[in-house]
């Protein structure tokens, strides 16, 4: 069962991939997975290193105990306050490099639209979490309210962040806690052509 389904899905491409490696100094030896990431699915994520940002293969959703539940995004609004993010977010945040991530918009008729949210010729850098897990490192994305070109599709959206943002958010808390609030106004949005699908009716 999956938790909170915005931001549900994004695309990594090969110029992503590449732009990583510039800036990492590690890449994680593991193979992570390009084109559509879904929950569960394995990503490349940038994080801290003592004074250094790596590169590391973590999968998307953090597990939640004694349930069979997968949470993948956290608020902004209280991802300092609730206690399965709480400690993460002051010790363990993260960015996930997109090129592009989806969303869709309720038309009715149990119908859904899908968009496509990106910034022609750029990386996005979507705010993240990561937690320690016996079974191996997982991540959330962080999610605001929508505000832009994604207000009428939905309520939420992911925190985005500049590449000029990067160091202030992996070493920094104090700062981490002022970019909670960060705009991002460059984003374009499409619809994809072709995506209009009927939800499943569930009992």
């Amino acid at each position: 069962m999956l938790k909170r389904k915005m931001c549900g899905r994004f695309y990594i491409d090969d110029e992503t991939a590449r732009e990583i490696e510039k800036i990492a100094r590690k890449i994680d030896a593991k193979i992570a997975k390009t084109g559509d990431v879904h929950p569960s699915e394995p990503a490349l994520i940038l994080r801290a290193d003592h004074e250094s940002t790596v590169a590391e293969v973590l999968k998307w959703g953090y597990t939640a105990a004694g349930k069979n539940t997968l949470i993948f995004n956290a608020r902004t609004e209280t991802v300092r306050e609730r206690p399965m993010f709480r400690y993460d977010f002051e010790t363990r945040r993260c960015l996930v490099p997109a090129c592009k991530f989806y969303e869709w918009k309720d038309i009715g008729a149990r119908k859904k639209e899908k968009y496509e949210f990106f910034v022609p010729d750029e990386v996005l850098y979507l705010a993240g979490i990561y937690h320690k897990d016996p079974a191996g490192d997982r991540f959330a994305i962080l999610t605001r309210e929508a505000e832009g070109c994604m207000t009428g599709i939905h309520n939420r959206m992911p925190l985005i962040l500049r590449r000029e943002d990067m160091d202030a958010w992996l070493f920094s808390e104090a700062e981490a806690k002022e970019l909670l609030e960060r705009h991002f106004e460059q984003l374009q949005r499409v619809k994809s052509e072709g995506e209009v699908y009927r939800q499943m009716r569930l009992f």
